[in-house]
């Protein structure tokens, strides 16, 4: 049989997670002051752009040579490099490449591989693969999307057989509560097999980055994206909610290299990244701009009467409202802060569940701020208890439980009712010598 030469054109899929994508995405997810470090240490390697910094909170790294993708976690940089080590199809290893862009600073993904697979116009199950891939990687546990998921990693990294680990986890409860004869019947093993067991897990960590995880509970300094103008004229001309920093001092091009370029065919790389990173800020700021616009339609009676008028609101609706994924708007909300009345206030603090109100729902957030009013206006020696919040609030036609209450006068770190009695009774005591 004669073997002749032949010429084929073929179409082939396959995924372009470009620097581009990857830098508008770490573009918005960026908080101002970070944003402000990253454009100065790039604006430091590329001769194309030139930018001052505006925050001088801190210096600039003198790794400023480093790239865009060097501001994301550590640990991330690391996974990259396990995964081309692992010498995957070339379509495999970016989908892997792109679900490490989703990680937390702790290691766990929290993006469904739906959402993902709907955002970026991906096979579901291309993705799964994909996952499984990455959960190979060190370290034990990374790419979990649940404490489950990550204590069953954790547990074959350890030369557990799956089954075996995937019916450890899964007695978790019962481990808890020290059911041991229970779980000897589930697993199989005798009591010094069930006291092992025990013992690794108390091993094991429930976050795949544990050093990782303390620096997302760190209070970061808040810079307004956004802020309320109030045009003079009162109530004639209604409030507007604009960028707070609409470009002006960005990062700019450098026109006599761009020119130099251009003549010379100098860095063509560097050019074309100097571009991507302004295109990429251009869509940060039309989505927070968007992200206000939506706001001051939604919360306009927060905005005229004050924290007790704000309408209950979730990232839901505003990523359907905008037509852009959850994700995008999980993104674009991180970190960010809108200047309200010389007050700063996270862009998350408007987004909370709906409670039953005397008018229909109302926002959690409103709920608590009248929690911490009525502690505040409580006599001192006769302080409210959770149980009396409860009855006020439902006297005002709020419907609410006496856990949730609980849960919201902890999470405005106001102490219980006993230890405020305590602590007016020595301050009296204090203050009469007693």
């Amino acid at each position: 049989m004669a073997l002749n030469p032949r010429l084929e054109l073929r179409a082939q899929q396959k995924l372009a997670l470009t620097p581009t994508l990857r830098t508008r995405l770490g573009i918005l997810r960026m908080a101002p002051a970070e944003l402000d470090e990253t454009l100065a240490a790039e604006a430091a390697r590329n001769p194309f752009l030139r930018y001052e910094r505006r925050y001088q909170g801190g210096g600039v790294p003198a790794g400023a040579e480093e790239s865009l993708q060097a501001q994301e976690a550590p640990f991330q940089e690391d996974l990259r490099r396990q995964v081309v080590r692992m010498g995957l199809p070339e379509r495999m290893q970016a989908l892997v490449l792109l679900l490490i862009t989703e990680l937390r600073g702790d290691g766990y993904l929290d993006a469904g591989l739906d959402e993902l697979a709907r955002e970026y116009g991906l096979d579901e199950g291309d993705l799964a693969e994909a996952l499984t891939h990455l959960q190979r990687c060190e370290p034990a546990g990374v790419g979990a999307r649940n404490l489950p998921e990550c204590l069953e990693l954790q547990l074959l990294e350890l030369g557990l057989p799956r089954p075996e680990a995937r019916a450890t986890v899964g007695l978790l409860p019962q481990f808890a509560r020290m059911e041991w004869k229970r779980i000897g019947t589930a697993l199989g093993l005798d009591p010094e097999g069930v006291r092992s067991r025990a013992r690794l897990l108390r091993s094991l960590s429930p976050h795949p980055v544990p050093d990782a995880a303390p620096a997302e509970t760190e209070t970061a300094v808040l810079i307004a994206d956004l802020r309320l103008v109030r045009p003079e004229g009162g109530e004639t001309n209604a409030p507007v909610i604009e960028l707070a920093d609409p470009g002006r001092g960005g990062p700019r091009l450098d026109l006599a290299m761009v020119q130099k370029a251009a003549t010379e065919d100098f860095a063509p790389e560097l050019l074309a990244r100097a571009r991507a990173l302004l295109s990429a800020l251009e869509q940060r700021g039309r989505t927070l701009a968007r992200i206000g616009a939506w706001l001051l339609e939604t919360q306009a009676e927060f905005f005229r009467d004050g924290a007790g008028a704000m309408a209950p609101a979730t990232q839901l609706e505003l990523a359907q409202a905008l037509e852009l994924h959850p994700s995008t708007i999980s993104r674009a909300l991180a970190g960010k802060a809108i200047d309200v009345d010389g007050r700063l206030m996270p862009l998350t603090e408007f987004f909370s569940t709906a409670l039953p109100g005397p008018e229909g729902a109302i926002s959690a957030r409103a709920v608590q701020r009248r929690i911490a009013e009525l502690v505040a206006a409580e006599p001192p020696r006769k302080p409210l208890s959770d149980e009396a919040l409860v009855n006020l609030l439902r006297e005002q036609g709020v419907d609410i439980a006496r856990r949730t209450v609980a849960k919201y006068r902890q999470g405005l770190r106001i102490p219980s009712s006993s230890t405020r009695r305590r602590l007016a009774e020595t301050r009296d005591g204090a203050r009469t010598g007693g």
